[in-house]
């Protein structure tokens, strides 16, 4: 956040705020394919019958990439089929993870949605052909408070909750640019903010579900 504020104030080039929020988005990509690696090394490899499987993994020519989708679970010759023998507890989670993504379902103590995760998936993969995260911006579309540890952004756009507002004096008042990401036109911080939080969430409870 700290450089989603600067890019507003003026004090940092946005083109900072592109190369935060492209890590973030992909550190949150990388967290669920490092689950996937997991998975596949202490899951399936100990227990599955499947010689042709040990000798990829072996080789090292498995590419366990997290499934997203329920198809990447329920086909009889994909990899992650294979929990359906190997920890049945473990593979029915992902496949009610996969149909909450696909029922837009909200995650457990939060106001995240699943169907979000397919949208970084999505961005991460464009990314490693454009290199960066495209974002654009609409001048005077929020409001930052500024002070003594202290920041807030108010946005404008869409508000019917208020007339007016006040700050403790002292504070800094200005109207500043809303950025949005130019793949599926969503505010940024917002964003980010999903990227890390929901899957610090989802990420956590595998493990602690799974892993202990």
């Amino acid at each position: 956040m700290d450089e989603l504020f600067k890019a507003k104030n003026g004090s940092h080039e946005p083109t900072h705020l592109v190369h935060v929020a492209s890590d973030i988005l992909a550190t949150s990509r990388e967290c669920f394919d490092y689950l996937g690696n997991d998975i596949v090394d202490l899951h399936i490899i100990p227990f599955t019958k499947n010689s042709k499987l040990k000798r990829n993994h072996a080789s090292g020519k498995l590419r366990p990439y997290f499934p997203f989708h329920i198809e990447q679970l329920n086909k009889p010759k994909v990899l992650f089929h294979e929990l359906h023998q190997t920890s049945p507890a473990l593979y029915s989670d992902l496949i009610s993870f996969t149909e909450s993504i696909y029922n837009k379902a909200t995650i457990p103590n939060s106001l995240f949605e699943y169907e979000l995760f397919l949208e970084v998936k999505d961005m991460v993969n464009e990314k490693k052909h454009n290199k960066l995260i495209a974002i654009v911006s609409e001048s005077d579309q929020e409001y930052l408070v500024e002070n003594k540890g202290f920041k807030m952004i108010i946005p404008r756009k869409r508000q019917t909750g208020y007339k007016y507002f006040t700050v403790a004096p002292g504070s800094q008042v200005s109207c500043v640019a809303e950025y949005r990401f130019e793949y599926n036109n969503r505010e940024v911080g917002e964003f980010c903010l999903f990227a890390h939080k929901a899957t610090e969430l989802i990420i956590q409870k595998f493990y602690i579900d799974h892993f202990q």
